[in-house]
């Protein structure tokens, strides 16, 4: 890259190569079934907010530097890759995408390039496979690259043999309540639209902007119906009708279910869709909570698609967090699945005599250990009676008999153990003990284990003396503090009050001195601490600090307008659907 609004060029592309290098090289994981959960869904989370930025923004300052480095050049670098990928080789067939990285490679060796330059070399290659298309690929990127945010595709009937597929700009707040940022687009993109319908035959077809893109429909037959976003390949969300909903529902759940035909990928990206889309009030929360039910009809739902399903019940559950009695009952609510699945893997779970995991280089034995580990994790997480035994059985060895913790269960062992209530004397012993192993232990990667399960003791005193730890850098590194306190004790209601109040009493302090040696943690902090409350009265708190210290922010800037929207989409979220949720476990 020749200046830093290019970062992306960077860091999109070291983000989108990791999941290729690693499943050239270990093809058996399946590990690109990851990219979506992990980049795709973490960008559009970030990307739905008026606060978010274009991939390449200008830079004039030294703070702006800093805060180029966050999920949009990362995650959306990577998300927009994949669907470059999708538009240059739609049948998977073909390699034009890496030919024209070879080339821009090639050209721009030994020295600097900018997006342009990346989009010149694509275009030549789409150019020369689809002459007369019509379409620039230097007009498509930087519709995805000079813009922020991303469109929601609606598909409804447009005339008795088609239906219409159009563009609007996507935003939780359902409206650009701001109105100070414009876009040199109108926000609307090119949008390369990979659909299905009854017939199985894959189409790219594209959306431009201020269009709409009509496609032949058989609406005399009842089991036609249309699927977009093939495999999870496009930036994008898709609202379909309530008529194309229900054709959809049928083909994928109904009486001859084709749900488990889908790539894994396309799986989790329609759960993650369809919340996202309930967050921002486009749909209600019914329709997520008949798609859960539908999809754990499936007795053989890989890892990925699951974990998204369980992100999802989590992420209801961080929303009602404020009522303790619907947390509970939405716990309980679920409990019985998780109980299953230990019943399932229990034995996997066990300080003597367990069985042992899957090899990881056996065909599928990844995936399938991975699956296993994150199902003890989630029973514990629901209060699996077993599970919590055999934890603190774990805990108790680790503690008095110098036991080395299984390495896979080692995270879910302490923090299980260390969220457990009500606080005793004994767990407050405990977690000075644990706090001594996190001080003594010389790996970086063990004591991120530690201090993530350090930080969910349910003791306001035990959490407040942690933070004041984080501010002696004899005891905790610059990076570690701001990781502690803003995502390790932040994990439950109780950390997120003590870490706001925290926050006000030390601001001073932490922006002047702590931060100095950390400035690429400063917006993980602050979006940390900030972003989860759901109530008007910290909403108002937080403004009421911040608005007359808003240029101590620093590189924070951007994570604290991001909060500021996070939270009122919260507000709104409770208002929207807390009665909902209540219907439901009643």
């Amino acid at each position: 890259m020749k200046w830093w609004n290019d970062l992306w060029l960077n860091e999109g592309f070291a983000s989108y190569v990791e999941w290729i290098g690693t499943d050239a090289s270990e093809p058996h994981w399946n590990y690109l079934d990851f990219q979506t959960y992990s980049d795709k869904s973490a960008a559009l989370s970030i990307d739905s907010y008026m606060s978010s930025r274009p991939t390449s923004v200008g830079v004039e300052k030294p703070d702006d530097i800093a805060a180029q480095f966050d999920s949009i050049s990362y995650s959306k670098g990577a998300a927009i890759l994949r669907q470059a990928k999708m538009f240059m080789d739609p049948d998977g067939t073909t390699d034009y995408f890496e030919e024209a990285i070879k080339n821009y490679i090639n050209v721009h060796r030994y020295g600097n390039a900018v997006q342009m330059d990346l989009y010149g070399e694509l275009d030549q290659v789409y150019q020369r496979v689809h002459p007369g298309s019509g379409v620039s690929i230097k007009d498509v990127m930087s519709t995805w690259t000079l813009q922020m945010n991303f469109p929601v595709l609606k598909v409804s009937r447009f005339d008795e043999d088609h239906v219409g597929v159009s563009q609007d700009r996507f935003l939780i707040a359902g409206e650009d309540s701001s109105g100070d940022k414009v876009s040199p687009y109108s926000y609307q993109w090119y949008v390369p639209v990979k659909y299905t319908k009854k017939d199985g035959e894959a189409t790219l077809e594209w959306l431009k902007p201020h269009s709409h893109l009509i496609i032949p429909f058989n609406f005399s037959d009842p089991e036609e119906f249309i699927r977009l976003n093939l495999n999870s390949d496009g930036y994008y969300v898709v609202d379909y009708s309530f008529d194309m909903t229900s054709r959809l529902n049928d083909e994928l759940f109904g009486a001859t279910p084709n749900w488990q035909l889908l790539d894994t990928s396309e799986k989790q990206g329609m759960i993650f869709d369809t919340f996202l889309m309930i967050s921002s009030g486009m749909k209600p929360m019914s329709v997520g909570l008949e798609l859960l039910g539908n999809v754990l009809e499936d007795t053989t739902l890989p890892l990925v698609p699951w974990k998204e399903v369980h992100r999802q019940l989590a992420m209801v559950g961080r929303q009602i967090s404020g009522d303790s009695t619907l947390n509970a009952e939405w716990k309980a609510k679920w409990k019985p699945y998780y109980e299953a699945l230990y019943e399932t893997y229990k034995d996997y779970f066990k300080v003597t005599g367990a069985t042992p995991l899957p090899d990881d280089n056996a065909p599928g034995a990844f995936q399938e250990r991975q699956k296993i580990i994150f199902a003890i994790s989630t029973a514990c997480q629901f209060d699996v009676a077993g599970c919590i035994t055999a934890a603190k059985e774990f805990f108790q060895k680790y503690k008095n008999d110098n036991y080395q913790l299984p390495t896979d269960f080692k995270s879910t062992i302490l923090k299980t153990v260390m969220s457990q209530e009500p606080v005793t004397d004994q767990l407050k012993t405990d977690w000075e003990w644990l706090w001594g192993k996190y001080l003594a232990s010389p790996s970086a990667a063990e004591q991120q284990i530690l201090y993530y399960a350090l930080g969910l003791i349910q003791d306001n005193g035990t959490l407040i003396k942690f933070s004041k730890y984080c501010l002696n850098e004899t005891l905790v590194r610059p990076s570690d503090a701001l990781y502690i306190m803003g995502r390790s004790i932040t994990q439950t209601k109780l950390g997120r009050d003590v870490s706001l109040k925290f926050l006000m009493e030390n601001w001073t302090y932490l922006h002047e001195e702590r931060f100095a040696g950390a400035l690429f943690a400063v917006d993980a902090y602050v979006f940390g601490v900030l972003a989860k409350f759901s109530d008007q009265e910290s909403y108002d708190k937080i403004k009421d600090f911040f608005t007359p210290r808003y240029d101590t922010l620093g590189p924070g800037t951007a994570a604290y307008e991001s909060s500021l929207q996070s939270i009122q989409g919260n507000i709104a979220w409770l208002l929207k659907h807390g009665q909902a949720i209540r219907d439901y476990v009643e």
